[in-house]
């Protein structure tokens, strides 16, 4: 069956992912922990109408995926913000589409199926970090003009405004926070998710 909505999960690599915990946690705890929130997004948006892909050119990340039967788009380019944008035109069939960032650990279930359903019925939807980045942004209409980095939820949204491109900012905790700083790892421990929890006691 054609799948309706498309979804890209960048993922730079495992040589050294989430650097601002390294002073808590070691680099082996840390890349299990990516890990762990790569999987859980991936289970939390299977759905009938989703394709689900890690963007990533790390031989890590490739082979981890390949592992877990995870689908891998590799991209000619070295920079996010293009790789992005060539996983976007390359797949331009989908009706609808979100780039969802791998450190979210709060998206549960029934989340994603929220915002799924806001992504079908709204031109543009985006989240800000408490950093001002870009957790999670999707929707209908074609959109292929990505500025990750320092503040870019404001760089995004200035540039669909001088594109006149409609846009809705969401503010459900579980689509912004994400698994970024000490202080946030800190508020994790006391609020463990279920899927980590989970692996705890596997």
């Amino acid at each position: 069956m054609k799948k309706s909505f498309l979804i890209g999960i960048p993922v730079r690599d495992f040589d050294n992912p989430m650097s601002r915990l390294s002073n808590i946690m070691s680099k082996d705890e840390r890349v299990n922990l990516s890990k762990g929130l790569i999987i859980n997004l991936i289970n939390v948006f299977s759905m009938t109408k989703t394709d689900i892909y890690v963007i990533s050119n790390n031989n890590k990340v490739k082979l981890f995926c390949e592992e877990n039967g995870i689908n891998i788009f590799e991209s000619s380019q070295n920079d996010l913000n293009n790789e992005i944008k060539e996983f976007i035109s390359k797949n331009d069939n989908y009706k609808n589409w979100s780039i969802v960032h791998g450190d979210l650990p709060y998206i549960t279930k029934h989340f994603a199926r929220i915002w799924i359903n806001l992504c079908e019925s709204k031109s543009i939807l985006i989240a800000a970090s408490k950093d001002n980045g870009t957790p999670i942004f999707g929707g209908g209409k074609t959109y292929n003009n990505f500025l990750y980095g320092r503040n870019s939820f404001i760089k995004h949204t200035s540039s669909m405004e001088k594109e006149n491109i409609d846009y809705e900012r969401v503010f459900h905790k579980e689509l912004y926070f994400e698994l970024d700083d000490e202080e946030d790892y800190s508020e994790f421990i006391k609020h463990q998710p279920r899927w980590y929890r989970k692996n705890l006691n596997t």
